[in-house]
Formats: structure tokens, sequence, C-alpha cells
């Protein structure tokens, strides 16, 4: 829950931490949604970020600019949004594979990185879509829009999440798994 909680306000913050672009800004809420599967594991990484779109959805300023509310989800950004619930939890399942049983540190950085980049993909492979949709605009131009010019910021963001994953991912799942021994032994 603790763990949940706090990916969930750091993906809030992410949203925050903006450049506009265009009608998709470049945010840091996609690095916290790839670490919050990363770090976490796939169910930590889907309720981190149903738990944002839920406050976003309900109208709290959780959304770029400060803003909030369901017309977000029908918008040009919408199928971003949506992807980010693909998003965290296939970076958590991937990079679960790493970890389950003992596995050298070489064979977890390579699921880490092979979940950061699918979990990257299917925000493109979501929400470009959406975006050619809304802007009624040929696929070309929707990913001069929606893919071009975030490839620099994801590369760098994909660098810290298989950097951070690397270093924090072992820690804190066995933080969690900890405290799910405990509430077993409660039970």
């Amino acid at each position: 829950l603790i763990v949940t909680a706090l990916f969930a306000a750091l993906i809030v913050g992410g949203s925050y931490i903006a450049f506009p672009l265009g009608p998709v800004p470049l945010t840091l809420q996609t690095l916290f949604v790839l670490l919050a599967g990363v770090l976490g594991g796939a169910k930590v990484g889907f309720t981190a970020v149903a738990v944002y779109l839920s406050l976003g959805i309900l109208g709290l300023p959780v959304f770029y600019g400060g803003s909030g509310g369901v017309g977000h989800l029908f918008s040009p950004t919408g199928g971003f949004l949506f992807a980010l619930l693909a998003a965290a939890p296939l970076a958590g399942a991937i990079s679960e594979v790493g970890f389950r049983r003992e596995r050298s540190r070489g064979y977890q950085l390579l699921f880490i990185t092979l979940g950061a980049v699918a979990g990257t993909i299917a925000i493109f492979v979501i929400g470009i879509p959406f975006l050619k949709l809304f802007l009624k605009v040929p696929w070309r131009e929707a990913l001069l829009i929606g893919l071009i010019p975030f490839l620099v910021g994801d590369l760098i963001k994909l660098v810290a999440v298989v950097l951070l994953g690397n270093v924090f991912a072992l820690r804190i799942r066995e933080f969690i798994k900890s405290g799910a021994d405990e509430d077993d032994f409660r039970d």
C-alpha cells in the first residue's frame, strides 16, 4: 500500500514537470509509471496508475498543467493516459522474469531493460492512434506530433529507469514481499 501510494504520488508529481511540445507535452510522468512497474512489479505498477487516473477522472488536478476531469481521456492525450494502464504492468511483468528464483544481476538488468522498453513502446502504440483519431490527421503527421519529439526524452527516461531499476528493484521487491509475509502471518 505504501509503495503503491508513493508511486501514484510520483506519477502526479511527474505530470507537473512538463515541457509543452504541442498537443502532447513531454512530462516525467512516464518515467515514474515505468519505475512503478519495474521497481514494484506488475500489480503495484497497475494499481499506482489506476489510482492516479482515478484521481484525475474525479477532477483532482493531477494531470498535465494541474488539470483534471474525465474529458482528458477523450482528448488527443487520452490515449497516452490509457496507455499508462498497460505500460506499468507490462514493464513490471517483464522485469519480474529477471527476479524469479536466484538470477544474476546481468539477467535482472536484461529483463529490467526489456520491461522498460516494452512499456515505452506500449505508450506509443496506444497513444498515437488516439492522437491521430482526435486530431484527424494522417499517420505521418500523427507520428511527427506524437513520436518524433519524444524519442530523445524517452531514451533518457529509459536509461534512468534501467539504472534506478538495477539499483533499487531488488530492495523494493524484498520490502514488498516482507510486507506480504507479515500480512500472511497475521491472518
